[in-house]
């Protein structure tokens, strides 16, 4: 079932290309979103991302995201028929609850969103049937969506901890990539 690989914020697909060629050996069919840099409102990449989902040749495709694009993810699936086509989401130190360091954002429009116990989060986050979807991972120790309580989803399949020591590390650890894996082949 192809994967496809949604970026955290002010990245893009680039960042995410160890773990494809990583999931490309082990047989997943990978699909990187977005190409460019996610600097656009969360509206703005939830669209891309279910334009880039209806355009994967398979009926049925798994997400893994990474920080804002587990944000992006939920978004996207807003839309029930890209909810449909998802089996499941597997989220890397998303900040389901906002962060702390949201209010470093760049642009005016996230740095609210992304604000610690935003109205629009609370509003993203209360569709559980959609968040049983998801499996939200976290690192040890994430410098950047802290506390570990702020990835937690209402309503999703799981909330768990990963052995890494970084937020960065949860895309670039081959034991994060094994976790991600375990997930992917059940």
């Amino acid at each position: 079932m192809p994967v496809v690989l949604v970026a955290g914020i002010y990245a893009s697909g680039r960042s995410l290309r160890p773990l494809k060629k990583f999931l490309e050996r082990r047989g997943w069919p990978v699909y990187l979103a977005p190409e460019q840099k996610n600097f656009a409102p969360l509206p703005e990449l939830a669209r891309d991302l279910r334009k880039r989902i209806s355009k994967v040749p398979s009926p049925e495709v798994q997400i893994v995201a990474h920080s804002l694009g587990g944000l992006t993810s939920l978004a996207a699936l807003q839309d029930s028929k890209i909810a449909d086509q998802v089996k499941q989401v597997i989220t890397l130190g998303s900040p389901f609850q906002g962060s702390p360091a949201g209010s470093l954002a760049f642009w005016e429009r996230n740095r609210k969103f992304l604000k610690l116990g935003s109205e629009q989060l609370r509003q993203l986050t209360e569709n559980h049937k959609i968040n049983s979807k998801f499996r939200s991972l976290h690192a040890e120790f994430d410098e950047l969506v802290f506390p570990e309580k702020v990835t937690y989803l209402p309503g999703a399949r799981e909330n768990s901890t990963v052995n890494v020591p970084s937020h960065a590390g949860l895309i670039l650890a081959k034991k994060a990539w094994r976790e991600i894996t375990a997930r992917l082949s059940e």
